[in-house]
């Protein structure tokens, strides 16, 4: 039988700090203690009678299920390819006129730079910069207003115009505006801004609608009834510790 794989580390995520945030001192270093143990041997900690513990325990406990679910599945298959070899060896002949052609490569032609160069003025010129930040001024009433737009906010949105339409913008916005949390209703006094929200990873969680308000009961928005975001789980049990 083969050797059960062990992952040597687990990560905690900038996401799950507004968890650990809310917990006093004491309580975030029980939580903090209780990870080694449920890493190594899966030895879950006894927090039944603190509720806001527990559910901060489970949230970023299952952070470390999947990372430990991943990086099993990748020392499964580097075993896999050991057992077959490894890659495929190369004959010296092939190695020589892969190096020399790698060699060539490196050194692209000028033609063809130039021509990558026009290709990124000519996609830049179609892109209405100030469409945008028209829409975010004339929707996120309640945020910072965007007065500038300089050449990193038109490269940030550049890059989500490759994956995102200005639809999903005009929703983006409308979410933020909608959402009591980014404005700044938090334990931080925290509020989001245009750059906040334009980043690769914010922007896909507002439209997942991580940041709805509950409603009433409870309950997430209607668009995020089934999961809700680590914050709405964690507070909907806040207030029921009792500070041991």
């Amino acid at each position: 039988m083969e050797e059960e794989i062990k992952k040597p580390s687990f990560l905690v995520y900038y996401d799950n700090e507004v968890v650990v945030l809310r917990l006093p001192d004491k309580e975030a270093g029980k939580l903090f203690k209780s990870l080694f143990p449920y890493g190594r041997e899966e030895i879950k900690p006894d927090f039944e009678k603190n509720p806001a513990l527990t559910m901060a325990f489970d949230i970023l406990s299952m952070a470390i299920d999947r990372d430990k679910e991943r990086y099993v599945k990748r020392c499964e298959a580097n075993r896999e390819n050991g057992r077959k070899g490894g890659r495929p060896k190369k004959n010296q002949m092939d190695i020589e006129e892969t190096e020399k052609t790698e060699r060539l490569d490196l050194k692209p032609k000028k033609a063809d730079k130039d021509k990558d160069m026009d290709m990124d003025k000519d996609k830049d010129s179609n892109i209405n910069y100030q469409q945008i930040a028209d829409m975010y001024n004339e929707i996120c009433i309640s945020f910072p207003r965007l007065t500038k737009l300089s050449d990193s906010r038109k490269k940030a949105i550049r890059a989500r115009l490759n994956q995102y339409t200005i639809e999903d913008f005009k929703r983006l916005f409308e979410l933020a505006e909608e959402s009591s949390f980014l404005k700044g209703q938090n334990a931080r006094n925290w509020s989001a801004n245009f750059d906040w929200l334009i980043k690769d990873s914010n922007m896909a969680k507002v439209l997942d609608g991580n940041y709805m308000d509950r409603k009433g009961g409870g309950e997430v928005g209607a668009d995020n009834k089934s999961r809700g975001s680590a914050t709405d789980f964690y507070e909907q049990f806040l207030g029921a510790g009792d500070g041991n």
